[in-house]
């Protein structure tokens, strides 16, 4: 029977090759468009899932609880994780890592390297988490100072073999310090949120005198290993008791530690200061709502195109039914066809999807390979895919074909699509292009708002700004000469310093004033390190009072200007002159004028609002110089400016980057997603536009007599397409009218991340509406041109 059923399949290709390309390349499309998202998916929900017992590890987050709102971090105090273990049963073990984000020199032999991918990590690190340990004893090769542990790349880059057990290398800076390396790593994989190259032993911050177990310092990730998690809620009361005991009540509305489970970090915790910039829940659900959908549209033009051919397979069901076929042979006959095509379809997709698979991780820089092919749940989904669309797209015109009348379809007296089944078609057609114009919609609204993002004006010169990284402030000692000799080459127009970029890391100040009264003591503005000239540099207006001067002495030490944020938060009507004061990195309270106020600029990436802040000269630490260019050689600009690095820094090497490409850097996820979104939901399109164009050529087909006697009749070819064209327009035209709302609710949901977002407009729908329709009529004008101007003779002639 089993092969009876596959030879009439065969058959019904040979004869039918035009319809089942359609069919086959529809169902591939779809299949491929859904495995590809489903192994992306798959990729981001694994993160850190290489690890034993992840379920019962947590970390430890810290919020400040400020007047200006409350700020969530991943790191905390040193002391919670020793304390924990050492108050708690439940707690079984704790790691940290310290000193994220810092730059270091490297200097082997004579060479030297610049190196921010480091951690300083306790000697229980390796034993906690199971990353791969190619060579030492994960027990002992952080246990003792100045000793580190390399990745394979660290050990290519820095020895040029991997073979560096007991090899030595010295950190430069202030304190140069002696390293001999102790351990081998293979790679961190990509799909780990804690990202490293070096891991240097925190025993060597302990034997400078730094102190590990303090209770105000924000520096550490701390991670713990619970019994079982059920005991993290007990975990949480118990460290708000040790705040209590041992943080200054007027301190501790900084100190307030909460859990994440280890599993949430990557999709679920989007704090300031992650390792690296997470995922979000809410693009997997995006991705498993457009593979889905793909995956309908695809099996919903199988059922289309097969009702719509019931017309040529009538009399072969009436002629089955008279030699005495059951019912029930038929619909397996049918449905065998549907699992049959869908059969062939997965194949094809597996084997575009391994071919595709590495070029697409590749750019969406994801580590996709084709080992995640063979995962038995992918298999075993691929399974399930096949059977439902197999099943669920032939049921329907298996039903519909095997519920002839012999009697009646042998006098040819059947009309395809009439009654229910040409409304069930209709609906079908209106449900695939509601989810291609909402994917439409969508994909336009991810584009307008990452072009928003990029090219919105922040209310600084953003182009043409050289950043220079001031490793171990090579430059600040002589700052103001460098700066002089800078500026004397002719493209260079103007050179600032500063301890961040627009974007990264700035310290929170804490700020008393007469004009604001302040209960908990939690006044605060961000404190932003600039030399004098960095207003004018960046091109930053002052709206009221005036800029730093070099020549006034008291601009350096005491002397503020204010954003219009800050002006409100501090109840000042007119800030200029008005004196605030704040608290200094060693907890004394400085007083400072406010000399000039600037608007709300978005130093902050624009997911986040504008906050108050304060621009100050209050620490000689310059991370970065910024050296605005003139329009001329840019490259021939930087030589001269390396050079003159050479001179100044012979011992740092020289590193660049442009200051609007680093700002674009941080918009990394949203240009990911729109990548993904614009590609799959043309896909999406172009397979319900695969379903139209069968339908289109069924129908012509089905209307080609009553063609010819209207054009004998004198209907004009206008007329004609009019007519023809004019169904499928009404149903594209009602999918816009029911996807605008859907898409409308969406796009707002999805806008709600951002503090500064595009609006919606009703353009962006009547374009997506309207190339929607375009592409469907232009999909269905081949075959309507071709019906309205073929020859009504030989149409008329077999009547």
């Amino acid at each position: 029977m089993l092969k009876n059923y596959f030879l009439i399949v065969l058959r019904t290709i040979r004869k039918n090759p035009g319809y089942a390309g359609v069919n086959i390349l529809g169902l591939t499309l779809g299949i491929t468009a859904f495995l590809m998202i489903v192994l992306v998916v798959r990729y981001e929900l694994s993160y850190d899932k290489f690890h034993s017992e992840t379920e019962k590890i947590f970390r430890i987050n810290n919020e400040l609880r400020l007047s200006s709102g409350n700020y969530k971090y991943p790191t905390t105090a040193s002391a919670f994780g020793p304390a924990l273990l050492n108050e708690m049963p439940e707690v079984n073990a704790f790691t940290r890592l310290g000193g994220a984000g810092q730059q270091i020199i490297i200097e082997v032999e004579t060479e030297l390297f610049k190196e921010e991918d480091h951690f300083f990590a306790d000697s229980t690190f390796l034993e906690f988490f199971n990353f791969q340990l190619l060579r030492g004893d994960r027990s002992e090769v952080l246990d003792n100072p100045n000793t580190a542990v390399f990745t394979e790349t660290a050990a290519m880059r820095y020895f040029g073999t991997l073979d560096v057990i007991g090899k030595e290398f010295k950190v430069k800076g202030n304190n140069e310090i002696n390293y001999v390396v102790t351990g081998l790593l293979k790679d961190v994989p990509q799909n780990s949120h804690i990202q490293f190259q070096i891991l240097l032993s925190i025993e060597t911050l302990r034997s400078l005198g730094n102190g590990l177990n303090n209770w105000n310092g924000q520096g550490f990730y701390t991670f713990i290993k619970l019994t079982d998690p059920i005991h993290a809620s007990k975990v949480m009361a118990t460290m708000l008791d040790l705040r209590d005991k041992n943080v200054n009540k007027e301190q501790q509305n900084i100190v307030n530690p909460d859990l994440t489970a280890f599993e949430d970090i990557h999709l679920k915790s989007n704090l300031r200061n992650e390792i690296v910039p997470n995922g979000s829940m809410d693009v997997v659900y995006i991705f498993s709502a457009i593979a889905v959908f793909v995956l309908l549209i695809a099996g919903i033009n199988y059922m289309n195109l097969a009702t719509a051919r019931s017309a040529r397979r009538a009399q072969e069901v009436g002629i089955r039914k008279v030699l005495g076929a059951y019912k029930k042979q038929l619909v397996s006959q049918f449905l065998s066809e549907s699992i049959m095509l869908t059969l062939i379809a997965t194949l094809l997709s597996v084997g575009i999807v391994a071919l595709l698979l590495g070029p697409f991780g590749t750019y969406i820089n994801k580590s996709l390979t084709l080992d995640m092919l063979l995962d038995l749940e992918v298999i075993g989904l691929l399974g399930g895919v096949l059977l439902i669309i197999g099943f669920g797209s032939g049921i329907y015109p298996a039903l519909f074909l095997s519920a002839f009348r012999p009697a009646i379809v042998l006098k040819g007296k059947l009309v395809p699509g009439m009654g229910s089944s040409g409304f069930f078609r209709k609906a079908l057609v209106v449900f695939q292009f509601v989810i291609s114009i909402v994917m439409m919609i969508g994909t336009t609204m991810v584009y307008n708002q990452l072009s928003f993002m990029k090219n919105k004006s922040l209310g600084f010169q953003k182009e043409n700004i050289l950043v220079v990284s001031n490793t171990n402030q090579a430059i600040t000692p002589q700052l103001n000469t460098f700066k002089n000799e800078l500026v004397s080459h002719p493209n260079v127009e103007a050179v600032t310093a500063t301890l961040s970029k627009p974007g990264g890391l700035r310290p929170i100040m804490f700020v008393k004033s007469e004009t604001v009264i302040d209960d908990e003591g939690g006044l605060n503005l961000a404190g932003i390190n600039i030399d004098f000239d960095y207003m004018s540099t960046m091109e930053i207006e002052i709206v009221d009072g005036r800029d730093f001067d070099s020549n006034t002495p008291t601009d350096s030490t005491a002397a503020i200007i204010v954003n219009r944020q800050a002006a409100r938060e501090l109840n000042l009507e007119d800030p200029v002159g008005k004196m605030i004061e704040v608290q200094n990195f060693q907890g004394q309270w400085e007083r400072k004028r406010i000399i000039g106020m600037i608007d709300n600029i978005n130093f902050e990436p624009l997911q986040r609002k504008t906050e108050s802040c304060f621009y100050a000269n209050f620490l000689p630490n310059y991370q970065h110089l910024f050296i605005k260019l003139g329009d001329v050689d840019a490259s021939e600009t930087i030589r001269h400016v390396e050079e003159l690095w050479a001179k100044f820094a012979p011992a740092q090497p020289f590193e660049y980057s442009f200051l609007d490409e680093d700002l674009n850097a941080l918009y990394s996820s949203e240009e990911e997603l729109s990548q993904i979104i614009i590609y799959f939901a043309f896909l999406a399109i172009g397979i319900a536009c695969l379903g139209l164009f069968g339908l289109a050529s069924f129908s012509t087909e089905q209307r080609v007599k009553e063609i010819g006697v209207r054009k004998v009749l004198g209907a004009s070819l206008g007329q004609v397409l009019f007519l023809l064209s004019k169904d499928f327009a009404t149903l594209i035209v009602l999918a816009i009218l029911i996807a605008s709302p859907a898409a409308y609710y969406l796009t707002n949901w999805w806008l709600q991340n951002f503090a500064f977002a595009v609006d919606i407009t009703v353009t962006t729908f009547l374009v997506a509406g309207l190339g929607a329709l375009v592409i469907a009529l232009l999909t269905v004008s081949y075959k309507t041109c071709m019906a309205a101007i073929s020859n009504p003779v030989k149409a008329l002639r077999s009547e």
